[in-house]
């Protein structure tokens, strides 16, 4: 499974960031592109623990078999739950101008790939590094093709 550490997935992961559009509308889904930037940087900031949590979600998730349907190849189904943190319409995203926003998801990944280790998941439980960087790839590309990217 690819993973945000792979120096090539990452490339790959940033190139597609960089060719969305402010105009892009979405394929499902309620957020549009700057939200679900957001959306996106708010994982990276939760798994580097600059934003605190509570665990939430059912406990089916950080069990062996939830965790392993995580990391299947089966793709994620459109509209499934999120975190309260990462929820634009629970939370209250602080929104600044698209590139910015843009600019910020693809540094952070940058600082995720410098920084070890990551914080525990509020789904999913304590993630290894290896776990973290295959999930936030899926998250990420989850998002990325809801665009069409």
């Amino acid at each position: 499974m690819k993973n945000i550490l792979n120096e090539e997935d990452s490339l790959e992961i940033k190139r597609r960031i960089q060719k969305l559009s402010e105009t892009d509308t979405p394929l499902w889904g309620k957020m549009d592109t700057q939200e679900m930037l957001v959306h996106c940087t708010i994982q990276l900031k939760l798994a580097l623990g600059e934003i605190s949590f509570k665990q939430q979600g059912p406990s089916f998730l950080r069990s062996k078999l939830g965790k392993w349907l995580l990391f299947s190849n089966v793709p994620w189904p459109k509209g499934a739950d999120t975190p309260a943190e990462m929820n634009a319409e629970i939370a209250s995203f602080s929104l600044s101008d698209f590139e910015t926003e843009k600019n910020e998801l693809l540094n952070y990944i940058d600082k995720v790939r410098k920084h070890t280790p990551l914080k525990t998941h509020p789904f999913f439980g304590e993630l290894n590094m290896k776990d973290w960087a295959r999930l936030i790839y899926k998250h990420l590309d989850h998002h990325l093709k809801q665009f069409g990217s």
